[in-house]
């Protein structure tokens, strides 16, 4: 809750930012404030224009948000937590909406998984009862810094318009996730249910390992000042 939260009081701060700019700042040509959404979550940025076919942007994402999902065969109830930042450079070929970004995210992602079975489960290599496993948690880590590289349209300092819409698609290369899980039953203290329940992790974190190409996928409206 306070996660989802700061979320909501983050994108308020920075719509407030934003109409508080479109409201009353003069147009310089040279930058920009944006908001999107996408993969990464909600957020916003800062574009700086360097070059006359080169601009620069920070900005910041954010997500809060839970679903289910069967992993190895056990149904769990995920919260994901998306926090990133990002610093792009964009090269508008010829001058035209088109461009080129590369640039690198700062990913601080993490998904809290948990289940509570009342059927035997398999873990590892063995079956177990719901009072063996008993509470079934644990933490998705997908942290560090990405390297980034896609396309997009809109000229964010564009010639003519203040306002605008552009997009992003592209791909963040991120480090393997480190899964971490834990129970709380009767075996929880046991050397073999302890190796089976290592296992169980490394086999979560082979099916996520696809998420060490994050797609990255954006829509966002920006204002020129």
């Amino acid at each position: 809750m306070k996660s989802t939260l700061n979320t909501v009081l983050g994108c308020v701060l920075f719509l407030s930012v934003f109409l508080v700019c479109g409201a009353g700042c003069a147009d310089s040509g040279q930058w920009s404030i944006g908001t999107k959404i996408g993969t990464l979550g909600v957020g916003g940025e800062l574009t700086k224009r360097i070059a006359t076919d080169i601009n620069t942007r920070i900005g910041f994402n954010m997500l809060d948000y839970s679903f289910d999902e069967d992993i190895a065969g056990i149904e769990y109830d995920f919260d994901l937590s998306l926090r990133s930042y990002s610093a792009l450079v964009d090269w508008h070929i010829f001058d035209n909406p088109f461009r080129i970004t590369g640039g690198i995210l700062s990913m601080d992602n993490e998904f809290d998984l948990d289940t509570l079975s009342d059927q035997n489960v398999t873990i590892g290599d063995n079956t177990y009862t719901p009072a063996q496993v008993g509470r079934l948690s644990g933490k998705v880590d997908l942290k560090g810094m990405a390297p980034y590289i896609g396309i997009g349209w809109g000229n964010l300092i564009g010639r003519g318009r203040r306002w605008g819409f552009y997009t992003d698609l592209g791909v963040a290369f991120v480090d393997s996730p480190d899964v971490v899980l834990r129970a709380n039953g009767t075996m929880a203290a046991d050397p073999a249910f302890q190796a089976d329940l290592a296992k169980e992790a490394k086999d979560i974190q082979e099916d996520l390992d696809d998420l060490e190409v994050y797609p990255v996928l954006s829509v966002g409206l920006f204002f020129r000042f």
